[in-house]
């Protein structure tokens, strides 16, 4: 995985306009400017979002912890809500939490512009092995 297009990690956070500041194998730091595309129904941003900034910014660090040659895949993603947000400029930061042989976990936390925090994630994934 490598961060491009302007440090977009991938299609979909350009979509999102996710934004990787700063990467490295011990904390992977993200920005959003929240826009209507965002939103869902009632008004503030949706669930999927939250759920797809833990996704990037979880994959981005355990991408770099296994070494850029190698690649990895989400196998769980579990995204908590705290607060609802309808605008303003959210801030990701992921950080590591456990290695054991091919598995690698993260943690990140969203918040607001206040610095407050509106979700926070784990990400669980897999080192995959080179084909033989």
């Amino acid at each position: 995985m490598t961060v491009e297009r302007a440090g977009y990690a991938g299609p979909l956070d350009e979509t999102l306009g996710l934004l990787v500041t700063e990467a490295s194998d011990r904390e992977v730091v993200a920005e959003l400017e929240v826009t209507d595309k965002l939103m869902q129904g009632y008004g503030i941003v949706h669930g999927g979002v939250y759920c797809a900034i833990t996704e990037t910014v979880c994959s981005v660090g355990a991408a770099l912890t296994v070494g850029l040659g190698n690649r990895v895949v989400g196998v769980s993603n579990h995204t908590r809500f705290v607060r609802a947000v309808r605008g303003g400029r959210l801030v990701a930061r992921a950080r590591p939490v456990d290695r054991v042989d091919d598995h690698v976990t993260w943690q990140s936390t969203i918040t607001d512009e206040k610095g407050r925090v509106v979700a926070e994630g784990t990400v669980n994934l897999l080192r995959l092995s080179p084909k033989i």
